[in-house]
Order: structure tokens, then C-alpha cells, then sequence
């Protein structure tokens, strides 16, 4: 089932992957078709191949010792939400079943699911800080539960201070946890900070020299990196520009590495490393996925399953 590219390197993920959601012991892969693969903090696989629910995991966390997931099917207009304990490998129903319930008082759930729920909108994005989850719904409104699920808070979906209104500049792009606050990024370029414990709004502002339409926006600490439909990155540190970058296209994903110290960037057909003093790229073959930091190096997991060891490495310090 597994396969070693190279000596030294993880078994090939066995299937397209989508997410990679780590966790104080491993990590997680999906993939498109809601594949689940259990790994060790070496990227190593510790259970079989598993497909829990037929359907893509759309936002995913893991917190206390349980994923918390919404998966969604756009062509059955089908979205539920979930938990479940790590290490879970369960089997779940086949897609033909989902598709036959239609219309039934049947519904189906992921497979070794702790508590679940159908949703009636859209998943946008999802965060926790361990004992508050925060979702976003569709035009439905912003929600904070507990991890079982209790419904701590709701709010109306967020309305926006654009000057001109622009059909997508509103919706919501990622939402990130800092402290006692919950960030929601709109995809036109503006933050909202809001109370984790009620959802209230606290503040809204334009996120300084970020070049929209927005697509991810990465948050370790205080910093930030906001990147763009085209492929612009902008660093930001307590809201401060630190860097600006035109890499050649979409990013896929980017993580912060304390050793460099900077972000590992997994970009369109390309690995980036920025910092403060500068910025190393390099072409690749295939589409990175994830960026994945071990120790002084980083792994990077491609899009076909494959991986390889980065060639940018840095001196292991105590610093952060």
C-alpha cells in the first residue's frame, strides 16, 4: 500500500492529498475524496487508509485528543460537522448511499463519529483555542461551541465597512484565534477582531498594504501572512508590514518556522522561504501541498502523495 521514494523519506500518501492537520503526536492527511491517514510527528503512517465519511473535509482541527471537521459535497448540496477521536480509521458509507437518502428522513454521518451535526450552508472556515470552536457559516453567521458541541454563542453574519460593495469582498477567507479574541479575514482585505466568548465585535480594520482578493491568511502568534489570489504574500508582524513577495502564482499553504525564523511557503510549482533579511525560492516538478518543519529542514508533501526533504535549512536555536 505504501511506497518509499527515497531512503529516509515517509511512505507516499496513497492518495491525492487535500488537508494536513497536525496535532501534538502526528498529523492527519485527507484527501479529496475524504480519505483519512493517521501519521507520527516523523510523517509515518500509523493506521490503514481510511474513508470515515464519502465526502471532502472542507475545515479541520484537532483539540483534547479529537478531530473536529466539517466535511462537503457541493454537487449533493450535502455538509455536516463533527467529531471524532485521533487515531480514528473507521470505514464509513459509500457515496451511492448518500445520494439514495436524498430527499429521506435518513442521514448519514461520518463513521466513529463522537457527536455530528447536518449543516444547512456552506462550511467557510473553522479555528479553536481548545475549548472554544468558532465556525462560519455561509450567510448564515458566525457560532462558537464547545468541544461536545454545546452552542456557546451565535451571530449574524459579519457585515463589512467597504466603501463600495463588491459581491465576494465579503466573504469570510479563514478565521484565526489569538488569546481571548476570534479573527474573521474577509477575502476583500479587512479584519474583524471579536470576543471568543460572545462573539461580539470589538474592532474592524484594513489589513496594512495586503493586496486583495484575499485567499489564506496564516496567523502564528502575532504573525501574520496574508496572501492573495495572484500570488502576492505579505508579512505582517503586531500588524506591521515586515515583507512583501510576488511569487509566481497561488499558494497552497505556508507554516512559520521559529528556526529560520519565517514562513515556509508551498507555492505554484515552487518552495519559498521568506525572512526578514531575504527570501529563497526554487522551482519544483510537481504541485507542494504542505510545508512540514522538522527540526533544523522542513518536508514538503507534493500533491501527487510524494515527498521530498527541503534544501533550505537552518541552525536549531532556542530562539522563537
Amino acid at each position: 500500500m505504501f511506497s518509499v521514494m527515497d531512503e529516509g523519506l515517509p511512505p507516499s500518501i496513497p492518495f491525492l492529498p487535500d488537508l494536513l492537520v497536525h496535532h501534538p503526536d502526528g498529523a492527519l492527511v485527507t484527501g479529496m475524496d475524504g480519505e483519512f491517514l493517521w501519521l507520527n510527528n516523523e510523517m509515518q503512517p500509523l493506521t490503514p487508509v481510511s474513508t470515515p465519511h464519502p465526502m471532502r473535509v472542507r475545515q479541520a482541527t484537532i483539540t483534547d485528543g479529537h478531530l473536529i471537521a466539517t466535511w462537503l459535497d457541493r454537487e449533493l448540496l450535502l455538509a455536516c460537522m463533527g467529531a471524532m477521536p485521533v487515531g480514528t480509521a473507521e470505514e464509513g458509507k459509500q457515496r451511492s448511499e448518500l445520494r439514495t437518502s436524498i430527499g429521506s428522513q435518513t442521514i448519514h454521518y461520518p463513521a466513529g463519529n463522537t457527536w455530528a451535526h447536518a449543516l444547512d450552508a456552506e462550511p467557510m472556515a473553522l479555528a479553536t483555542d481548545g475549548t472554544t470552536v468558532v465556525f462560519d457559516l455561509y450567510r448564515r453567521g458566525v457560532y462558537g461551541i464547545g468541544i461536545n458541541a454545546d452552542e456557546h454563542w451565535r451571530m449574524p453574519p459579519p457585515t463589512w465597512s467597504y466603501p463600495k460593495r463588491r459581491p465576494r469582498n465579503e466573504e469570510t477567507v479563514a478565521l484565526n484565534v489569538l488569546g481571548e479574541e476570534c479573527w474573521v479575514t474577509s477575502r476583500g482585505g479587512r479584519v474583524q477582531r471579536r470576543s471568543l466568548t460572545d462573539g461580539q465585535l470589538l474592532e474592524e480594520h484594513l489589513l496594512t498594504q495586503v493586496e486583495a482578493p484575499v485567499e489564506h491568511h496564516f496567523k502564528h502568534g502575532e504573525h501574520d501572512l496574508i496572501c492573495s489570489t495572484e500570488g502576492t504574500v505579505t508579512w505582517l508582524h503586531g500588524m506591521n508590514p515586515v515583507k512583501q513577495v510576488r511569487l509566481s502564482g497561488p499558494v497552497q499553504s505556508a507554516v512559520y518556522d521559529a528556526q529560520a525564523p519565517g514562513w515556509r511557503i508551498a507555492g505554484w510549482r515552487e518552495e519559498i522561504v521568506i525572512t526578514r533579511e531575504n527570501e529563497q525560492r526554487r522551482p519544483t516538478n510537481e504541485l507542494p501541498a504542505h510545508m512540514v518543519v522538522m527540526g533544523s529542514g522542513a518536508l514538503v508533501l507534493y500533491n501527487d502523495g510524494s515527498w521530498e526533504n527541503s534544501p533550505f535549512e537552518f541552525n536549531v536555536s532556542n530562539d522563537a
